[in-house]
């Protein structure tokens, strides 16, 4: 008997490990349903090469328990008959600032400044802000959450957005309706990089050469600073050296700062996911030389005013001519093997970005790949292919449900479901998809 018991303490230990557990009190009693959800009769879009049509889909605590086609729907399932609609994994959106406070430096006041006024063991220079980190300060904000879901997206990476160095980004799936600790996927997932000073009041640096040199430095005294030994403690150079192990984002803002970085990258065998501008496409050889990722915008810019012709007059070949090509930076990038992504960020209106995201695919871009510019792309940038952008079993149950192909200009986003939870947008008359118990 003794025996016995000892060969079941064991056991016992592991199933209390697979036991889910939580740190935050409840106030009342918990309710944890631990309901089945199943889809069936949609198009599901397993992952951006795999569709299966009549398909059936089962979700069950925030993660996808089966999808397929012959999969057997427990007894106790609510059943979501949805007779031929789409289901896709949600978007990605890699460079958003969605959650955070603004964490820019009061405002330089009179005369010059080169020292550092910042109170603690700090850097010298205050565009350098390694030090910061995302997660640590995001709170949701439910209205851009929602903004962000109608467009099919249901995960972003957060980050701060002023300095040369902006610390480390926070990747969040977008259940705005739950807590913030049940939506962090992962709290440090990438390093953020530009040539812009930002708010800093010092005046150094105050050129695009200055902010190379100094984001140049800032790699030297790095790598001196963990090869050295100490004398000193420096938060800001032993965070940029933690920092350097994340997957880096650069953001750029013309086609030249993407070689400009590229070169930083050569010069310190690094790697970076270039945020572009928009018109890479201008020196597109180059772009694929580069050898670097890129992060896309789909801000086209919009038609002129010709008829006047003395307005007309005024508007360069240069411009009219980006008006004309602008869209079809994405299928440029495609046709040179350039890997990519795409982003709401630019955008004066996100509700935008499905129709850009349609006229670019009328512009060349291929269905396929836009899907995965979309779900797998962004997901491996961040190493976390394994979780996010597809529709397998054990992923997050992070999908929309669209009533034809979201491709296509008359398709609209029926619901949204971010790590199990619902978005219903009751504007839409979609009485097939309510639920049923069987």
């Amino acid at each position: 008997m003794k025996r016995r018991i000892l060969l079941l303490f064991p056991a016992l230990l592991v199933l209390l490990r697979l036991s889910a557990q939580t740190t935050f009190p409840s106030n009342g009693a918990p309710f944890n349903p631990h309901s089945v959800y199943a889809f069936m009769n949609a198009v599901i879009c397993i992952d951006y090469e795999t569709q299966i049509k009549n398909g059936i889909m089962l979700i069950q605590d925030g993660k996808v328990i089966a999808a397929g086609e012959k999969i057997e729907i427990p007894k106790n399932a609510v059943v979501y008959d949805l007779k031929g609609k789409y289901i896709y994994p949600s978007f990605i959106d890699l460079y958003s600032d969605y959650g955070l406070p603004s964490n820019r430096y009061p405002k330089k006041g009179p005369g010059p400044q080169m020292e550092s006024t910042q109170k603690g063991a700090f850097g010298w220079n205050m565009s350098i802000r390694s030090n910061q980190e995302a997660y640590k300060s995001f709170e949701h904000q439910n209205d851009k959450s929602e903004e962000y879901r109608k467009n099919g997206f249901g995960v972003v990476l957060s980050s701060f957005k002023d300095g040369i160095v902006r610390g480390s980004g926070v990747l969040l799936n977008l259940n705005s309706s739950s807590r913030e600790n049940e939506s962090v996927i992962t709290d440090r997932a990438a390093g953020f990089y530009s040539f812009q000073k930002g708010s800093s009041p010092q005046d150094y640096p105050s050129s695009l050469a200055g902010s190379i040199a100094l984001l140049r430095q800032t790699y030297y005294d790095a790598q001196w600073y963990g090869s050295a030994k100490q004398t000193e403690y420096n938060i800001t150079l032993d965070e940029f050296n933690r920092l350097k192990l994340l997957p880096s984002v650069f953001e750029t803002n013309d086609k030249f700062s993407v070689l400009r970085a590229a070169s930083i990258a050569k010069e310190f065998n690094v790697s970076y996911i270039i945020k572009g501008s928009g018109n890479e496409y201008q020196r597109i050889s180059d772009m694929q030389s580069s050898g670097q990722k890129f992060i896309i915008p789909l801000n086209f810019p919009e038609a002129y005013d010709v008829e006047d012709p003395y307005d007309a007059e005024g508007i360069s070949l240069t411009d009219l001519k980006h008006w004309e090509l602008a869209p079809a930076n994405p299928a440029f990038l495609e046709k040179y093997f350039i890997n990519f992504c795409l982003t709401t960020a630019d955008l004066k209106d996100k509700n935008s970005f499905l129709k850009n995201l349609r006229k670019a695919i009328q512009y060349g871009l291929t269905e396929k790949m836009a899907l995965k510019a979309l779900t797998f792309n962004p997901a491996s940038y961040v190493n976390a292919q394994d979780r996010i952008g597809a529709l397998k079993k054990g992923y997050y149950a992070n999908f929309f449900i669209s009533s034809a192909p979201v491709f296509d200009e008359e398709s609209s986003i029926l619901q949204h479901w971010v790590n199990g939870e619902p978005y219903v947008y009751t504007d839409i008359d979609a009485p097939d998809l309510r639920g049923n118990y069987i």
